[in-house]
């Protein structure tokens, strides 16, 4: 136990300062050179994150020594900034109200330096890195040692879901690596069995009411359980659609702790309660339904009957989710938030769904197009893909109506989740061109300028995930609007684009004009050799976007210098 625990410390301090990415399963990331891709259809929150992955700039600042935290803020700065995390952040986390049980230097450094962002940009620009800097030289002080507090796995908890902002790039983290040490760091201590310690307290109410060192046992074991599930919630989070597997698990017993049945009281403390069992339940679900294969054509019928099944469960978590922000008036916004969630999490089942049938028909029979697959006289492309697109659509309608003035303060995944369902419109839009059966239409392509639009407008810097997102989808819809059929060309609309990714600080050209592509041309892209379903066979399947979209898309998100070089080569549609 104690080497294991040496090498997540060794894992932590890389992670902290940006020396690596290291992951357990180093399939699911690109590494650089010719294993540095991402397969867009097994992987679509990999391939967002790493295209929304914010270069680090060296500045070049010398920074002030300081070995606490009083050396850079005062007192009541101090104060003032915690305050704010606890009440702007920490219901992200389905964090109980009221003033935090326990803290310690390490839980109020990684605090402060999370709610920096939101200091005026001068007083951020010297005090930001400072807190950055102090964090990475305590982090060992605080945790090398057989028995973590738990304060410090909370601060490690924290910074795997938000990365800090300090004006000098995204640092080279990764919250999937940080969300697995704090895991493993809280199994040692053996967090994953407090449900069922809790319980067993619970029901001794004899010794409950005649000891008060069991009640104070009690409230303990709770504490350490509430701790758990919101490392499994954010390693589940930060897990789901890259193609690795969470190291934490939810048990029968942690589920049994929260009655969502009743829902008898909408005391904020009981609605976080809620909040927490029903996040809980929505990722346990979702991690299961993403697990189903489709080894071959054969298991089409079994595949689509699971599929269906894991939906139809959605669904009915989807009775507690949604009237949340109605029925109680506390912590509205969060509950939207947990709405965009459940939405998204849908939209990613759908997407492995249709990525396990196109796989099993591009196996077994490579001539006829998967998407032309039915089941029981339906095109299963069609009627998944159009929950999918609602689903989509949704993400991004309860984004847009969700209090802008919180907007800013949601985890890095939130923005990325945006990004994903942004995209699956474009990846929708894009099919029915290549089908030649039109366009989404309705209000998508209205609701992805929006959310462009608001994603800069929220964002704290240029290397806030909020900007770097409304930068790549910015590029993404120039991209497209390259691409669909000249007579739905607004003369405006790519001088608005490249208007949408101008941010401060990072320095920025044009997207260049190319020549409209005419058949048989040489352009800027080849047009796509599909026919109509119904006059024979197509020679490009991929209903995911084709390489040379995703070509032109790097080649235009790179014309800025924003993007990576390493990044470059690291998305594709395998």
């Amino acid at each position: 136990m104690w080497s294991q625990f040496r090498w997540n410390i060794f894992l932590v301090r890389l992670a902290c300062r940006g020396a690596q990415r290291i992951l357990s399963q180093p399939q699911a990331l690109p590494s650089g050179g010719s294993v540095s891709r991402v397969d867009w259809t097994a992987t679509p929150m990999l391939a967002i994150q790493e295209l929304v992955r914010c270069p680090r700039i060296d500045i070049g600042l010398q920074l002030p020594a300081a070995d606490r935290l009083s050396d850079i803020l005062s007192p009541p700065e101090i104060t003032s900034l915690i305050d704010l995390f606890e009440t702007r952040y920490a219901p992200y986390l389905c964090a109980q109200p009221g003033t935090p049980e326990g803290s310690n230097a390490l839980l109020d450094i990684v605090r402060c330096t999370i709610a920096s962002r939101h200091l005026p940009p001068a007083a951020r620009s010297t005090i930001a890195p400072r807190l950055q800097k102090l964090t990475e030289d305590v982090f060992p002080r605080e945790i090398f040692n057989p028995q973590p507090p738990l304060e410090a796995i909370h601060a490690l908890l924290i910074l795997a879901v938000w990365t800090p902002i300090c004006g000098t790039g995204a640092e080279g983290r990764d919250g999937r690596l940080l969300i697995a040490s704090a895991v493993s760091m809280a199994m040692n201590l053996h967090l994953q069995s407090e449900s069922k310690r809790a319980i067993d307290l619970r029901a001794d109410k004899t010794g409950l009411l005649s000891s008060p060192d069991k009640q104070t046992e009690l409230i303990e074991s709770i504490q350490k359980w509430r701790l758990w599930m919101h490392l499994s919630i954010s390693e589940s989070m930060l897990c789901l659609g890259t193609g690795r597997t969470p190291v934490s698990h939810f048990s029968q017993s942690d589920h049994e702790m929260i009655n969502l049945s009743a829902m008898a009281e909408f005391t904020l403390s009981a609605v976080r309660d809620i909040r927490l069992g029903l996040t809980a339940k929505l990722f346990d679900m979702s991690e299961i339904a993403l697990t189903l294969r489709m080894k071959n054509i054969d298991e089409l019928e079994a595949f689509y009957d699971k599929i269906t099944a894991s939906l139809q469960l959605l669904e009915g978590l989807s009775r507690l989710i949604t009237p949340l922000p109605t029925i109680t008036q506390h912590d509205t916004f969060y509950s939207q938030m947990l709405i965009l969630q459940f939405h998204a999490c849908r939209l990613l089942i759908i997407h492995h769904a249709l990525r396990e049938i196109r796989t099993a028909f591009e196996r077994a029979r490579p001539q006829t197009p998967w998407y032309a697959a039915e089941l029981r006289g339906q095109a299963l492309s069609f009627s998944w893909g159009y929950p999918a697109l609602i689903s989509a659509e949704t993400v991004l309608t309860t984004f847009l109506a969700s209090d802008v003035d919180l907007l800013n303060t949601a985890p890095d995944i939130v923005y990325a989740l945006v990004a994903f369902s942004a995209t699956w419109i474009f990846v929708s839009n894009f099919s029915l061109l290549q089908l030649n059966k039109g366009s989404v239409g309705g209000a998508s392509e209205r609701l992805q300028s929006m959310t462009i639009a608001r994603l800069n407008k929220i964002a704290h810097s240029p290397d806030h995930a909020a900007s770097r997102c409304g930068h790549v989808l910015a590029a993404l819809m120039s991209a497209w609007e390259q691409r669909k059929p000249r007579d739905t060309w607004d003369a405006s609309t790519l001088s608005n684009l490249n208007q949408m990714c101008m941010m401060p600080g990072i320095p920025h050209s044009p997207f260049p004009n190319f020549e409209p592509f005419s058949p048989g041309a040489e352009g800027f892209l080849n047009p796509p050799s599909y026919q109509d379903p119904s006059g024979g066979v197509t020679t490009n399947s991929d209903l995911f976007m084709d390489d040379a979209f995703w070509a032109s898309f790097i080649e235009n998100l790179n014309s800025d210098g924003a993007l990576p070089a390493a990044t470059q080569n690291s998305v594709v549609t395998q």
